[in-house]
């Protein structure tokens, strides 16, 4: 499975990314500190863990764990050879792409030689009778050389925010919910300090601790904490349930992309299977915050079991 064909034969038929419809300069500070944080601690940086017993294995005969290895490499972005490594690779960019608007998409390319996976935004995307439409933006037609594309569903592998999550529109209702208040204040606040401009009755704590009561509120399910250590107004118990809550969303998403991988090597015939051993699973962070709940557990030893 050498990269050695030509480019003509491996050139998408979906469009990559829209320029026209970045958001990245208006994303909301909550927003963009929750999509960071998620992706911090699914795997690995590296493939360096923190847990000895952190093990990769790709099980099944050496001619069809090689496909997959490749399969592996073209959803990640680094060139190493370390199974470890371009496996967190892999599933750390699969969350990166994921987690922005709780969906990702990849186009399955197919040569005699080769397979190659190429990911492709989800903006203006309709699945339509077994197919998938791309709308493109009048102001991005100039740089796909086309108004739309066109895609049977054989060749594209969708992965979405999992059930066991919300699933995808309660995670995009979530952000949306998110973006609503910013950390620095209303729109009228941040404009009157561009110009120099101070708000005498504006009180921005109290607006700072109501939006901390909203974010909280609003990611209870995630367990998310604002990146808020400083334990205002709450216990370290309350802290640290939030993190386990955190940590097994985290596990949650972890488990679900490596299932999901494993069933791509299914739908390519490649009869191998991905396996990750040594990280917390869901499960175990369960067991671990019932163990802290009925004190059989310190707060230092909960840090400790659920790095990875």
């Amino acid at each position: 499975m050498k990269k050695n064909q030509s480019r003509s034969n491996t050139i998408p038929t979906m469009a990559t990314h829209f320029p026209s419809l970045s958001r990245a300069d208006n994303i909301a500070t909550n927003v963009h500190m929750f999509i960071e944080d998620i992706q911090l601690d699914i795997m690995p940086i590296g493939g360096r863990s923190r847990q000895k017993n952190f093990l990769v294995e790709f099980k099944g005969k050496k001619t069809e764990c090689d496909k997959a290895t490749e399969i592996i490499r073209e959803l990640g972005k680094i060139k190493a050879y370390d199974n470890r490594e371009i496996v967190c690779d892999a599933v750390n960019n699969i969350v990166r792409n994921l987690v922005w608007d709780g969906q990702a998409y990849y186009e399955i390319i197919k040569d005699k030689k080769q397979v190659y996976i190429k990911s492709f935004t989800s903006k203006n995307l309709y699945k339509l009778f077994g197919y998938y439409l791309q709308i493109i933006p009048k102001a991005d037609r100039t740089i796909w050389n086309r108004k739309f594309s066109f895609a049977n569903q054989s060749i594209v592998w969708e992965i979405v925010i999992p059930k066991s999550l919300g699933g995808v529109k309660k995670y995009q209702k979530l952000l949306k919910q998110m973006s609503r208040y910013d950390n620095l204040g209303p729109d009228f606040y941040r404009e009157n300090l561009n110009s120099g401009l101070i708000e005498k009755d504006f009180d921005f704590m109290k607006y700072r601790r109501n939006n901390k009561i909203y974010i909280d509120s609003a990611t209870k399910n995630w367990g998310w904490n604002g990146r808020n250590w400083t334990q205002d107004r709450c216990t370290e118990f309350y802290t640290f349930y939030r993190m386990l809550n955190f940590k097994y969303a985290q596990s949650l998403l972890r488990e679900h992309v490596i299932d999901q991988i494993n069933c791509l090597f299914k739908r390519l015939s490649i009869k191998c299977k991905l396996k990750i051993k040594g990280l917390p699973t869901s499960k175990k962070i369960l067991k671990i915050r019932k163990k802290m709940e009925i004190g059989e557990l310190s707060f230092n030893d909960v840090s400790e079991k659920v790095q990875i």
